[in-house]
């Protein structure tokens, strides 16, 4: 833990401030000292862990109210005996968590990606000498040496450097290199990703050498306060569990409001206890959907599989319905919506002249310290590979003979004073100053433009409005120079003549712009949130069509200038968020589900966790993302494609849809076996169902069907409307309706065969009852085929054409005869074999609700 207080704001402060400010000088701390500040600042490493002990994995499958219900049911059973019935339900429970528990295992990765970005070594001065330590052992005051291809093991403040430029993607987002300087002292409102004196843990450095104290170690970074905030992040829950939940919990109330209403009456009739009791179990069994845990785990669990095909991996099974709720979704630009690659995408020459253009090739070539490996790939800064890609597709042949005719004689490296670098080459007897760099200091330097072009006022202010034409257009810009010379020259950038400008960009994804078409078609609103500049994030968004006409855009430093209405004011309607924090990521997330949207966060760097973690839908991208960005989220893209996500929201909706279905189904059965129970115990005549032939009715004809409706393929339209109210319920008022409408068909049908075998045919009860039973579940296995509509052709319609269905069936009618046939359990059912009659009465009356019902939607065309 740190007892001291770190400085504040150390980036605006000057080397000379910061050293004394840390009470050290630049001999760099002692061995005593070190010691003393490890006591006080603690361990440079970030506390906690990401994994999710297997335990809590296990017991959240069974966070459920119907589970509940079941375990209630369960021991009902066994206490009154009905061990059979008991172990059935117990059964069904460990099958449901069983599969949850596997799925979801499998898909979490014990990934501890913070502390592995620990494990590393660093060069620090102690004791006047220079060493190298583990870094866990830096504290704020040890001064370190660090090169390219270091990670940076702290957040520094810069001292010295040397062509020193940092790759901060992974904590701002920004694809560009940033080029850091020591000796500029900054404002103290610089937001993070403009802070160029300043280096910061977890970033790497990609060029050149830089020499820094360390002002803040451990949890007291950037990064550190970036997982502080991913611990803190509470997701809500998941709004598929939510919804499952109020409906289990409103289950229990109801199925206890019945026993309690028929335990009432019974007693108040003056029937037998036994009967009463009998009742209340059989009802208590008919009200509980028992299949509709397994079913819906199953479900999603298909869902998981379907994605994991198309390149997405979901950590949580009622994740992959969440999708289908989703209506805002964030998203980070560089490596989600971008190719996280530099090309170049204008050329702008001084002058439409052959030996310019020329020139400016050479120049572009020449004055890069790239390198082609022996795969032909190409290595180094990604600007300078940016520019022999061009060029080498352009004009191959003259790219290979420019490189191998010319011989680098000197260069001049990038200092951050002079802001370019230059290189002399030779060929023959001539040589040859090339230059890039900064627009404004490389012109400084040049003494002519072109084919002796003066360098006026004009001239300059000229290319100063190209300059920031570019910029605008959100293009890194780059100016070249150079000069042909008959001797070697008295410096390597003596006579320069200025060439033109070469703008580069990190280009949109070529699938991206479909898909938000696709997403917009949907209702989704697509919201940019990035760490770059916002003319750069501007003109991504354009590309890959964001927003129609003009684009609100809002500067992270403008978010920490209000709060309250005006914030939320400021915030609504914007389509890019640039220069954001990742606390500020975190804002944005919390705003749009307090306003009642899901929000998906996509995302792929450090920066991006905790609103990843915060979101109800968290996406990481697989290549590029860090391993703290995958282990805060609920998916990962493992192509990073934006197409992926809408594949992945598709299935999404497929799956609340078929859940819909099937819950519907599972209920229209339920509310019919309480029906048939609850009318024959109101007009005192014998149970139609006792409670053990319900359960086996609830475990096999309702359970394979529902689970064949939740394997349907779904409308393929599903993507054309816009997504549904997150705060409806599962079931709206018309499904509700259709649900009663179902179970009162389907009673009348089964009461009206058990009354005609009793009162007209005089059978026994036990004949009576069997066909009570098969009545029952033939008509649940017919039951699907009435959840088509009114204007879907019977025979062409997803529901018929699902032949997952069509094998539930053959299945369910296989399991029907087993137990009819087979000794064992005909006895624990209470089923005796039917009358050539009673084998037409169930036929007649499991087959006349498929009419009836069919009848009834046509003319109420629904």
């Amino acid at each position: 833990m740190n007892k001291n207080k770190t400085i504040e704001n150390p980036f605006a402060l000057s080397i000379e401030d910061t050293l004394k400010a840390l009470a050290v000088t630049s001999e760099g701390l002692t061995d005593a000292e070190n010691e003393n500040r490890l006591e006080q600042y603690g361990y440079n490493e970030l506390p906690g862990s990401f994994e999710t002990p297997r335990w809590q994995i296990l017991l959240r499958q069974f966070k459920s109210p119907i589970v509940y219900l079941l375990l209630i049911a369960a021991v009902i059973s066994y206490f009154f005996g009905d061990i059979a019935e008991s172990i059935a339900i117990a059964c069904v429970i460990l099958l449901n968590s069983g599969i949850g528990y596997t799925l979801e295992s499998q898909a979490i990765h014990s990934m501890q990606a913070l502390r592995k970005l620990d494990k590393t070594f660093c060069q620090v001065r102690r004791n006047g000498e220079l060493i190298t330590i583990e870094s866990r052992l830096l504290v704020p005051g040890d001064i370190i040496q660090l090169q390219a291809g270091d990670m940076i093991p702290a957040d520094s403040r810069l001292m010295e450097d040397q062509r020193l430029e940092v790759n901060e993607a992974s904590l701002t987002g920004e694809s560009v290199p940033v080029v850091k300087q020591s000796k500029i002292v900054l404002e103290e409102g610089t937001s993070l990703g403009d802070r160029v004196n300043m280096l910061y843990k977890g970033t790497s450095i990609t060029k050149g050498n830089a020499v820094a104290v360390i002002v803040h170690s451990g949890i007291d970074t950037e990064i550190g306060k970036i997982s502080q905030m991913v611990e803190s992040a509470d997701k809500d829950e998941i709004p598929l569990n939510e919804k499952l939940n109020q409906f289990g919990k409103k289950l229990i109330w109801l199925t206890l409001g019945l026993i309690l209403i028929f335990i009432a009456t019974g007693w108040i009739r003056g029937n037998e206890f036994y009967l009463i009791l009998e009742t209340a179990i059989a009802l208590a069994v008919a009200a509980i959907p028992e299949g509709l845990p397994i079913v819906a785990t199953i479900s999603l669990a298909r869902g998981m599989m379907l994605l994991s095909r198309e390149n997405v991996i979901i950590k949580k099974l009622a994740a992959v319905e969440t999708l289908g709720e989703t209506d805002v979704i964030i998203t980070d630009k560089t490596g989600t919506l971008t190719e996280n690659q530099l090309v170049v995408h204008t050329v702008v020459p001084v002058a439409d002249d052959g030996e310019v253009l020329q020139l400016l090739m050479m120049s572009a070539v020449l004055c890069n310290n790239s390198s082609i490996s022996q795969d032909g790939d190409l290595q180094g800064d990604p600007v300078e590979t940016a520019l022999w890609d061009y060029f080498r597709k352009e004009n191959p042949a003259d790219f290979e003979k420019i490189r191998d005719e010319w011989k680098e004689v000197d260069e001049l490296p990038f200092d951050s004073d002079i802001r370019y670098m230059a290189n002399l080459y030779k060929h023959g007897e001539q040589f040859l100053s090339v230059a890039k760099g900064s627009p404004a200091e490389l012109l400084d330097k040049c003494v002519s433009a072109g084919d002796h072009i003066p360098i006026t006022d004009e001239f300059l202010d000229e290319w100063n409005q190209h300059t920031e034409q570019l910029a605008r257009e959100g293009l890194k810009v780059l100016a070249f120079a150079a000069h042909r010379h008959t001797k070697e020259p008295s410096g390597i950038d003596a006579d320069l003549h200025f060439l033109g400008l070469i703008g580069f960009l990190d280009p949109a994804r070529s699938d991206v712009e479909n898909s938000v078409m696709e997403c917009h078609k949907a209702g989704i609103t697509i919201i940019m949130a990035t760490g770059d500049h916002p003319a750069t994030a501007e003109a991504i968004a354009r590309q890959i069509g964001l927003g129609s006409g003009e684009l609100k855009i809002i500067h992270g430093s403008d978010l920490d200038k209000t709060e309250g209405a005006q914030w939320e004011s400021m915030v609504e309607g914007a389509h890019i968020f640039s220069r954001v924090t990742p606390y500020q990521k975190l804002q944005l997330v919390t705003y749009y589900q307090d306003n009642g949207h899901i929000v998906g966060m996509t995302g792929d760097g450090v920066n991006d966790a905790p609103a990843l973690k915060k979101s109800d839908i968290g996406i990481a991208m697989g290549k590029r993302g860090t391993q703290v960005a995958e282990e805060a989220a609920d998916m990962i893209i493992q192509d990073d494609a934006f197409t992926s996500i809408v594949k992945a929201i598709r299935q999404g909706r497929i799956i609340f849809g078929n859940i819909r279905d099937f819950i519907i189904y599972l209920l229209s059965c339920n509310l019919t076996e309480i029906m048939v129970v609850s009318i024959a115990a109101f007009l005192s005549t014998s149970l139609p169902l006792l409670a053990l032939q319900i359960l086996f009715l609830n475990l096999v004809t309702d359970v394979f069907p529902a689970l064949a409706l939740g394997m349907g393929k779904g409308n393929e339209r599903v993507m054309e409307h816009h997504s549904r109210d997150p705060n409806d319920p599962i079931l709206d008022r018309s499904s509700w309706i259709s649900i009663f409408m179902y179970s009162a068909v389907m009673t009348l049908t089964i009461l009206a065969g058990y009354y005609y075998s009793v009162h007209f045919l005089s059978d026994s009860y036990a004949e009576a009852n069997t066909i009570a039973f098969f009545s029952l579940a033939l008509a649940q296995l017919i039951h699907p085929f009435n959840l088509t509509s009114s204007g879907d052709s019977f025979f062409r319609n997803p529901i018929f054409r699902n032949r997952f269905l069509w094998i539930a069936i053959v299945l369910c009618l296989i399991l029907l005869a087993i137990a009819l046939l087979v000794p064992f359990l005909n006895e624990i059912l209470s089923l005796a074999m039917p009358q050539p009659r009673s084998w037409l009465i169930i036929l007649l009356a499991s087959a006349a609700p498929l009419f009836i019902i069919r009848i009834i939607k046509k003319i109420t065309k629904s």
